[in-house]
């Protein structure tokens, strides 16, 4: 992007703009005087921003056909999106991990608007032999305009050894880009493994889900793994059985993961026998909904429910509140009394006040009493600026069921 042509000038309406002056990275198509059409302005060209008056805002990049119609990455005028703007970035946002996820091998590295960033995820995990490596998710043409310029910073200034690039999902869709799946450099392996507090963990980065593994979570289980130490505990959504395994680690002497995906469930048995633990798992491909209504109620000592967002976008906020109401009365209906269970949501459109109601609503449809333990939300390597609360997804509540 640094030797690309002159930006774009994109000047704000009089009295538009607040958020963005205010320090949110997004300017909206309806708070700009002109959106230049596509023949001016392409997909991922650099702009400039300005406000009414003609005072520089930021730098960063356009898009002519979304309603977000620019990214800030820069504030600063005379600063070029280049290689060492990038480094400085990447710096401080490993700066941070060092202290907010000291001892981890595995975190994300950048959190899309978190650093600064917005449109790039990052993910690291580092191996016991000292390999260093990295899944990237570029989810705006802005950023799938500077591929070779992170892979050339990754690899050059970081000392990456290798890389995925693993770019799919809605975002990219709403930016016309086509889903991007493939080895960036470095020798291919069909497993990575790295240690997830204290335990190995194997995971699929190329065909797993989102990155490969769930790198949110690790907080929480930290905190809540005491209170599913002891019995049967059922571990649903459980990919690579990361929650069963913190569980069966602090004690609980059965864990049964469920998942609709075999490859995920084969490598949860992998995980649990690199622990020793593979006595106390059993795997079931199912979906979650049948095999919660086959089974007994008040029939396990404690269940995780952490599913894939059900709602996508505000067209589906009703219909995603009604599934989450139903999975969770579903689940709290087999906890037995004194029993414990982990409610979790990955969807940035239901907000903490709106995830109580739900819990409660689903308690009521249980007949459960239900009390709420520890409120957890995403690991800080997830960082939320307060100017940009849309970058805080995650819920995550240990209950107790009466």
């Amino acid at each position: 992007m640094a030797d690309s042509p002159d930006p774009i000038l994109l000047q704000l309406k009089t009295g538009a703009g607040r958020r963005v002056l205010g320090g949110h990275p997004w300017v909206f198509s309806n708070e700009l005087l002109v959106v230049p059409k596509a023949d001016v302005m392409a997909p991922g060209a650099q702009i400039e921003l300005r406000d009414s008056r003609g005072r520089f805002v930021g730098r960063g990049y356009g898009h002519p056909n979304t309603l977000i119609t620019a990214r800030i990455l820069s504030r600063r005028e005379t600063q070029p999106l280049d290689a060492d703007w990038l480094e400085r970035r990447l710096r401080k946002a490993l700066e941070l991990r060092e202290v907010t996820c000291a001892g981890r091998s595995a975190f994300r590295w950048v959190h899309a608007e978190g650093d600064g960033l917005p449109g790039l995820i990052i993910d690291r995990f580092d191996s016991a032999e000292g390999g260093r490596s990295v899944v990237i998710q570029v989810n705006t043409a802005g950023f799938e305009g500077m591929r070779s310029l992170v892979e050339d910073v990754l690899r050059e200034r970081f000392d990456v050894t290798r890389g995925i690039w693993k770019s799919s999902g809605r975002g990219r869709q709403l930016e016309g880009l086509p889903d991007h799946v493939a080895v960036g450099w470095g020798e291919p392996s069909p497993t990575w493994t790295v240690d997830d507090e204290g335990a190995p963990v194997t995971f699929d980065p190329l065909t797993g889900q989102k990155t490969g593994l769930f790198l949110d979570m690790w907080l929480n289980r930290r905190r809540f793994a005491p209170s599913l130490a002891q019995g049967r505990v059922a571990d649903l959504f459980s990919y690579v059985g990361q929650w069963g395994l913190a569980a069966a680690r602090a004690g609980a002497t059965e864990v049964v993961c469920v998942d609709r995906s075999r490859d995920a469930l084969d490598l949860a048995g992998l995980n649990f026998a690199a622990s020793g633990l593979q006595d106390r798992l059993e795997t079931v491909r199912a979906d979650v909904g049948d095999w919660l209504e086959s089974q007994p109620d008040r029939s396990f000592d404690a269940v995780i429910c952490d599913p894939p967002a059900f709602i996508q976008g505000r067209k589906h906020v009703a219909n995603g509140l009604r599934a989450y109401r139903a999975l969770f009365a579903l689940a709290l209906r087999k906890v037995r009394p004194g029993g414990h269970a982990v409610l979790a949501s990955c969807s940035g459109l239901l907000f903490e006040d709106a995830f109580g109601d739900v819990v409660s609503e689903a308690a009521r449809k249980a007949g459960r009493m239900v009390t709420v333990l520890m409120r957890g939300e995403q690991a800080p390597c997830h960082p939320v600026p307060v100017q940009v609360t849309e970058s805080r997804y995650l819920k995550c509540w240990l209950v107790s069921v009466g």
